[in-house]
């Protein structure tokens, strides 16, 4: 009997020591990794993000920059971590890219545990202000004149600006010169200090160069205007259907295995911060579309994103 009571015992403890971390969580600091360098489209969002949300969770969250490989590095990295909640991932458009783009990526998307969805944003071709190009039908016209002698930037190889390029290549006949940055921040970089003659960039990482005159853009990838730059034409109005509809879109993820308690704790305090009037603000103010979704539709619009996206790489012939 004393003997019964006391695996009784041992397996109860057992049982709360296995609890006691979600329980408690969050105990220390948490971090959120980034694929990117600082400055770009998807660190200015996280970074807005997680400065409320770390009130709610009431412990320090670091905004982690660890770029390359167009955010595999630090996608790969979160993918083999630990599921404790400690370590996080600022996913995008180009985290699904990747893996129906590369045949042997380093993480599919199963190793994940999707926790919210935060915004979205068009993308949008950019030259230097003094650029003899004012519209999208002059680079066009410029690129059939003079195949791959155009220069154009991303933020990386198989980032979703690269696939909207792409698809921009099929639709409009065209052949140019890509040139892979780093993050919308060198790009951007790049574009002023000459290195390239146009790029295809994220809308916040821009907006303020547009504004003082420093760049020029000539189109955008939505399906409707935006209030922050009525005049500024989409693509599906230009008849680029295909390469209209690309958009970027950013959430937040956590290693595959992620324990119940912890998902909802992290998406109960993502949701407060993604429907603060303060955060919102931030973001639309930076270019950002606010789209909130919760842990199970995050989840599925990523399996969706992924169904779509793979159709798309493979007429595009972008699997390598």
């Amino acid at each position: 009997m004393k003997k019964a009571l006391s695996v009784l015992l041992l397996l109860c403890l057992n049982s709360a020591i296995g609890v006691a971390p979600a329980a408690d969580y969050p105990t220390r600091h948490i971090t959120i990794y980034v694929g990117y360098p600082a400055g770009g489209a998807t660190d200015t969002a996280a970074r807005i993000v997680t400065n409320q949300v770390s009130k709610y969770l009431e412990q320090p969250m670091i905004v982690s920059n660890k770029p390359g490989a167009g955010s595999a590095i630090a996608a790969e990295f979160v993918a083999k971590s630990k599921p404790d909640g400690y370590t996080l991932f600022s996913a995008t458009a180009t985290t699904v890219i990747q893996t129906v783009a590369i045949r042997d990526n380093p993480y599919k998307i199963s190793d994940f545990t999707p926790i919210v969805g935060l915004y979205s944003m068009p993308l949008v071709i950019v030259v230097k202000g003094d650029s003899k190009l004012n519209t999208i039908e002059d680079l066009i016209e410029f690129a059939k004149k003079n195949p791959n002698k155009l220069n154009m930037g991303t933020p990386g190889v198989n980032s979703v600006h690269h696939f909207a390029l792409e698809l921009l290549k099929q639709e409009a006949g065209i052949e140019v010169h890509h040139i892979p940055f780093q993050g919308d921040a060198p790009a951007a970089t790049g574009l002023m200090g000459g290195h390239v003659d146009a790029a295809f960039l994220g809308l916040v990482a821009v907006a303020e160069p547009i504004k003082a005159g420093a760049m020029k853009a000539l189109v955008m990838t939505t399906s409707k205007r935006v209030s922050q730059f009525p005049n500024l034409p989409t693509m599906a109005e230009k008849g680029f259907k295909k390469t209209g509809n690309i958009i970027s879109w950013g959430g937040v993820a956590a290693p595959a295995g992620l324990p119940a308690a912890i998902l909802e704790k992290l998406s109960a305090s993502y949701q407060k911060a993604a429907n603060s009037p303060e955060v919102i603000k931030q973001l639309e103010k930076v270019g950002f579309a606010t789209t909130y979704m919760n842990a199970k539709e995050f989840n599925e619009f990523v399996k969706e994103e992924h169904k779509r996206l793979a159709d798309i790489a493979q007429r595009a012939k972008m699997v390598k």
